[in-house]
């Protein structure tokens, strides 16, 4: 006994001072990746970790789809995780598991001012600050340069002086004619990547009041779709038949594709043989995009809370999120991140940035309303689809869409 009495002793000497009581606060964090952002992520831990003794984050990948299931499972369980990655969906789905971070960190009013005012509705639900933005998507036109240049078209360079909806019809008419493409234009979706149009003509799918769809605006909208497609500028293969959009546009038969920033790093590493770039959205009576993108929340019951909302506030601020979404290829959420540095094409990103700037408040409203996208999904995909062929009416299927909706606002 006294020997070992005698180890202990010394072993107090030996040991740095905290050794044998480690008061580290671990934070598990779920995460999902789309891709790079996984690496600058840990990085940014690492460099947080350094600058606050005593956290340590624990990062956790989980499979986006199950990342919904995996929260509440771990909430129910009574053990869940400081930190979640979030997108609009998720927040939605598992808003009671977060804190509100009103709570825990200041002037909070100040903060959410950092963020685009389009997309506050995604991550604050009544009131409720759920989350704070990490990146963000936008909805744009990626064109073919050279299809234009060969056209003689001016493709747009700058806000003031952007296409009408029907200027850039005509012009996509004569870029078929000249300038050596098969087609006008493709649009990824009938759902969210084609909802841009709706919003520059002023439609929507619900508002507050209840639903909004049913307008003469979004009529309008679904009208010129379908004369899009019925006219050949967009080929009917990519939403009647399984043409691949993406691939359409990159063999450099198609003058301009609606998609989103995410494409830009696929078409930067695999298109060689015309020149393309990124314009600016035509208007009509709206300039808009869709956005979308990622959040970080707080779970509540976990005893870290404060930690993790001082980890939230840090990585949502300006320099750690220029790093993260220069590194990552992201379009920053943050007002004064509007231009960054990126590996290549920063111009392009500044112009998804620009949209985004210019998104009216019923884009994030839509698409982030609770439960909106699960009751109407279905049928506004499978309708615009019947409207292409010719099988239903743009009158029938607001209406119906508007029906779906309406027991959301009981």
């Amino acid at each position: 006994m006294k020997k070992l009495l005698a180890i202990l002793l010394v072993m107090l000497f030996i040991l740095p001072a905290g050794a044998l009581a480690d008061d580290t606060k671990t934070l598990d964090m779920f995460w999902f990746t789309d891709g790079v952002e996984t690496e600058s992520m840990k990085g940014l831990i690492a460099e947080y970790e350094a600058i606050t003794p005593g956290v340590k984050i624990n990062l956790i990948e989980v499979p986006f789809e199950d990342m919904s299931k995996k929260i509440m499972m771990s909430v129910s369980g009574g053990e869940p995780p400081a930190l979640v990655r979030t997108t609009e969906g998720i927040t939605s789905n598992c808003a009671d598991a977060y804190v509100d971070l009103r709570d825990y960190i200041p002037n909070i009013d100040d903060v959410l001012a950092e963020f685009l005012p389009s997309i506050q509705t995604y991550f604050v639900q009544n009131g409720k600050v759920c989350a704070l933005p990490t990146d963000v998507t936008a909805n744009g036109l990626i064109v073919n340069l050279t299809a234009f240049e060969k056209a003689g078209i001016q493709v747009p360079t700058s806000p003031e002086n952007i296409w009408t909806w029907d200027e850039f019809v005509e012009d996509l008419r004569i870029v078929m004619e000249k300038g050596d493409v098969q087609y006008g234009l493709v649009i990824d979706n009938p759902t969210h990547r084609w909802s841009t149009m709706l919003y520059e003509f002023g439609g929507r799918l619900v508002s507050p009041e209840g639903p909004a769809f049913n307008s003469p605006e979004s009529i309008a909208a679904i009208n010129l779709t379908k004369q899009l497609f019925d006219e050949g500028i967009i080929p009917k293969s990519t939403w009647l038949g399984g043409e691949d959009p993406n691939n359409l546009f990159r063999s450099g038969t198609v003058a301009a594709h609606m998609s989103g920033n995410w494409m830009l790093t696929n078409y930067n590493e695999n298109i060689k043989d015309f020149e393309w770039g990124v314009t600016y959205m035509p208007i009509q009576k709206n300039r808009s995009s869709v956005p979308g993108g990622k959040q970080m929340a707080v779970c509540a019951g976990t005893g870290v809370e404060q930690e993790a909302a001082d980890f939230v506030r840090w990585v949502t601020c300006t320099e750690a999120n220029r790093k993260y979404c220069e590194e990552s290829l992201f379009i920053s959420p943050r007002l004064d991140n509007a231009e960054l540095n990126y590996p290549f094409g920063s111009e392009f990103f500044a112009v998804f940035a620009n949209e985004l700037a210019n998104t009216v408040d019923a884009a994030a409203f839509d698409w982030g309303f609770p439960g909106l996208a699960a009751a109407i999904g279905t049928e506004l995909t499978n309708g615009m689809y019947e409207v292409v062929a010719g099988d239903r009416t743009a009158e029938d299927l607001v209406e119906a869409v508007d029906e779906l909706s309406a027991p959301l606002f009981n």
